[in-house]
């Protein structure tokens, strides 16, 4: 009676073999002819034994039959040459603005040419808010929408087309959300006061327009208890977006000079209007408003 003792060491080689692939999601091994040829031996002397081996099979057939259905969702695939060079980069590092990976979600952006009607729709601009894009995504897109663009020759960025005022301030295109999440004086500084001039510049009609214009499409605002720098970065980015879309889009420097000459025209005579209203009825008008400083 031979048999109990080679079959011992052969099962727990079985349950190894078959036990140690699931540690990987997407990579499993169905041990099947070896557990069926010590299946059949310990069918004369070893009713328990098989049972276990066959449990085991069928444990194993579930575990791979779900692991299959979730690889067949996200397929596995060899990454591209460009992620093989970027894979490594952080947003410490000076060549992430470049080089880092964009556009391999659902949010619509790309580095090249000018900012697209389709970047700028609602639906993308809700990601967002909702944090369904990297920082360097929301960055990349205020970017170009500033002015500044990528030149794919040379791999930098040049201000050849940014807003005037902006680029005084703002040669290079400043980190606007604060893409490595450390906020201390030392590292933030910079990308706090570019956030800030880039909030100076919407005026106040447009202070609201991300629950008016996002609200459609799922955005509700922010509780207060859920506001981090980071969300509140991106709703003002993105509140920025809304402002440029309607009010600057599309339009060349002297045309939105003209359109903002006229604007004030039409604001000073609203203005008078309401200021004699009020003094007929003996009423005083708040005539502060806060300052807005334009990128043009």
């Amino acid at each position: 009676m031979i048999y109990p003792i080679i079959e011992l060491p052969c099962l727990l080689a079985v349950l190894v073999i078959t036990l140690v692939p699931l540690q990987s999601e997407c990579f499993s091994i169905l041990p099947f002819s070896f557990s069926t040829a010590i299946s059949k031996n310990t069918n004369r002397d070893g009713p328990l034994v098989s049972l276990m081996t066959l449990k085991q099979q069928n444990d194993n057939n579930d575990v791979n039959k779900e692991t299959e259905e979730k690889c067949a969702s996200s397929p596995l695939s060899p990454p591209t040459p460009y992620e093989e060079v970027t894979e490594g980069i952080l947003p410490f590092d000076r060549k992430y603005s470049t080089h880092g990976i964009i556009g391999k979600n659902k949010f619509i952006v790309s580095r090249e040419g000018e900012p697209k009607e389709s970047e700028l729709s609602n639906e993308n601009l809700v990601k967002i808010v909702k944090c369904e894009t990297n920082d360097l995504e929301v960055n990349t897109l205020v970017w170009k929408c500033l002015g500044y663009r990528f030149d794919c020759v040379t791999k930098t960025w040049t201000n050849e087309k940014c807003f005037p005022k902006w680029k005084e301030k703002h040669p290079t295109p400043p980190d606007l959300i604060g893409m490595t999440h450390v906020y201390t004086k030392e590292v933030d500084r910079v990308s706090l006061k570019s956030n800030q001039d880039l909030v100076r510049s919407v005026p106040v009609d447009w202070k609201q327009s991300l629950k008016e214009q996002l609200k459609p499409f799922g955005f509700k605002g922010y509780q207060y208890a859920e506001l981090t720098p980071n969300k509140t970065r991106r709703a003002q980015c993105t509140n920025w977006l809304l402002y440029y879309r309607m009010e600057l889009f599309g339009y060349t420097i002297e045309e939105l000079k003209e359109r903002r000459t006229i604007k004030r025209q039409e604001q000073l005579i609203e203005e008078e209007r309401r200021k004699k209203e009020a003094e007929a009825k003996g009423e005083e008008i708040d005539e502060w408003k806060p300052p807005v400083k334009e990128v043009f």
